[in-house]
């Protein structure tokens, strides 16, 4: 039994020596009880893809971050998908990626710490129970 879940995305432009140079659009979504992390995790990067695709947004390298190193080692090959509750996730994330312009794709592990704005609007969206994306 888990509580009420929320996610939080932010699409952010780099500058050329990878630091974060602007914020494009950010969201949250409140995704209701009985949602697990990973599941959370997924539902992030859905909303950021979606997002991404609605809007033509498009670039060299796509770099996505995430805070569940379980999701990041699914999505890099490295973990198996065996979980009913991750598969229709994942096999979404995969079809959206394909509808976005991009040369390559990063992932990479981060700490919670360093994810602080996708956990506070995540924290937003359980808070009010409802989804926002500003732009």
């Amino acid at each position: 039994q888990h509580g009420p879940a929320g996610c939080g995305w932010a699409i952010l432009e780099m500058d050329h020596n990878g630091a974060e140079h602007s914020t494009i659009a950010r969201g949250q979504k409140y995704l209701g009880y009985n949602v697990s992390n990973n599941q959370s995790e997924y539902a992030g990067l859905k909303a950021a893809l979606r997002y991404m695709i609605d809007n033509n947004i498009g670039c060299h390298g796509l770099y996505i971050r995430g805070d569940s190193e379980i999701v990041i080692n699914q999505l890099e090959g490295h973990y198996n998908v065996n979980s009913n509750n991750i598969i229709p996730y994942y096999d979404s994330v995969l079809r959206k990626l394909d509808y976005i312009d991009y040369q390559f794709v990063k992932y990479t592990h981060i700490g919670r710490d360093r994810n602080y704005l996708a956990d506070e609007l995540a924290n937003e969206a359980i808070y009010e129970q409802d989804d926002y994306i500003s732009d």
